[in-house]
């Protein structure tokens, strides 16, 4: 970004310091995995770049409009649903943005695919798509690490961390599932996101015996024999005992489940 760049931004909105909103979009792209929405930058700094929804925060508006208004601007993206939307954490490193100071907070979603699969790029952003989680970077389809703009690396990987913790002592995974599903289905969840294997019967037993998950008396056809489908018992985050295969993961919590 050259300096009459810079200049002109500053001139328009001010030094600063400004208060901005990030979006962690994640989801579960069908044959692909944990996945985060991503916009290609259509103007500078870093044009071109890929970056996560987000901008500065109008002075009448609150951090959650903020937020969503910008989500609706830069993807079409006007409703997520029964999606899980909370603060992150705040960003402000004093190099984050050359065209000014700025203080991010960074908010994550939890979506299931089919409402937000729509996603397209709109006001500066010149495109919108999913792209796939790996060990806590963002890659392309050959797994090689994709470059974010500003500080978008480091949120990125503080909310793959947060919910990967949440993973081993909430319900947050069933946020992301369809309204059906079979338990390889969800089984297949668990494991994008922690990125390790788990037993199946072992697990499949403490879904069903905890009651995380309901029968809905379907099936569904494949190569072997037909599989039950399930929904999930609530979609609000509830606190669960730790999942003993996921005991290396760190924020696993001694809680109690909720009934």
């Amino acid at each position: 970004m050259s300096e009459a760049e810079i200049e002109a931004c500053q001139a328009r909105y001010g030094k600063g310091p400004h208060v901005c909103v990030d979006l962690v979009i994640l989801t579960l792209v069908p044959n692909v995995g944990l996945s985060l929405l991503l916009i290609e930058r259509g103007i500078p700094p870093w044009k071109g770049l890929h970056a996560l929804p987000g901008g500065f925060v109008h002075p009448d508006e609150t951090l959650e409009a903020a937020a969503r208004r910008e989500l609706a601007e830069e993807t079409g993206i006007a409703d997520l649903g029964v999606a899980l939307v909370e603060q992150l954490a705040t960003f402000g490193d004093p190099g984050r943005d050359p065209r000014s100071r700025t203080v991010s907070v960074a908010h994550t979603a939890l979506v299931p695919h089919h409402r937000v699969s729509h996603a397209k790029g709109g006001d500066d952003a010149a495109s919108a798509s999913f792209h796939r989680i790996l060990d806590g970077a963002v890659v392309d389809e050959r797994d090689r690490r994709i470059p974010l703009a500003f500080d978008h690396e480091v949120i990125v990987r503080v909310a793959v961390e947060r919910l990967r913790a949440r993973v081993t002592y909430t319900t947050a995974p069933f946020v992301l599932m369809p309204d059906e599903f079979t338990l390889a289905e969800l089984q297949a969840a668990y494991e994008a996101i922690l990125g390790t294997s788990l037993h199946r019967r072992a697990f499949r037993e403490r879904v069903e015996r905890e009651g995380w998950v309901v029968a809905t008396g379907g099936t569904r056809t494949g190569a072997h024999r037909p599989a039950r489908l399930f929904r999930a018992a609530t979609r609000e985050l509830v606190w669960m005992r730790p999942w003993p295969e996921a005991s290396k993961i760190s924020g696993a919590l001694p809680t109690r489940a909720r009934g």
